[in-house]
């Protein structure tokens, strides 16, 4: 059979064992309590039942697009915004030209969307940056 073996309230470990063996270790442990509901190291005891571990958070998914679709979300503005010579607006163009995926969530990328505004192109920072991600946008 499987038992828990209980420290201050926490599974310590759970072991496979006879009856008579847990009689021998008993007085090492807090509690000893025949194992269930998938209870095992790092558990915590109540006195009655088996708590179960906080789950750890998992991390937000990380908000990557492909470059076309960064473009893309431009609109019909996209071409203008490709073909326009000026400087700053080029200097955002090849920085996205040569990057994998375009990171929704990089801090540059507000400051990027701005130059394209003081160049004169009338496009939506928040409409570009905030738009769900559709399955065909992605990397």
């Amino acid at each position: 059979m499987e038992y828990a073996l209980i420290k201050d309230g926490t599974v310590e470990n759970v072991i496979v064992a006879e009856a008579d063996f847990i009689e021998l270790i008993a007085h090492q442990w807090d509690h000893i309590e025949p194992a269930r509901d998938g209870a095992g190291p790092g558990w915590g005891w109540d006195g009655e039942d088996f708590i179960a571990p906080p789950q750890p958070e998992q991390p937000a998914p990380a908000r990557h697009i492909s470059v076309g679709a960064f473009f893309d979300r431009f609109g019909p503005l996209k071409w203008a915004i490709l073909a326009d010579t000026n400087p700053q607006v080029q200097a955002v163009v090849k920085d996205a030209s040569v990057r994998s995926y375009i990171d929704l969530d990089n801090e540059d990328l507000p400051a990027g969307l701005a130059l394209l505004q003081a160049a004169g192109h009338a496009i939506d920072p928040e409409a570009v940056v905030d738009a769900p991600i559709r399955p065909e946008e992605l990397p």
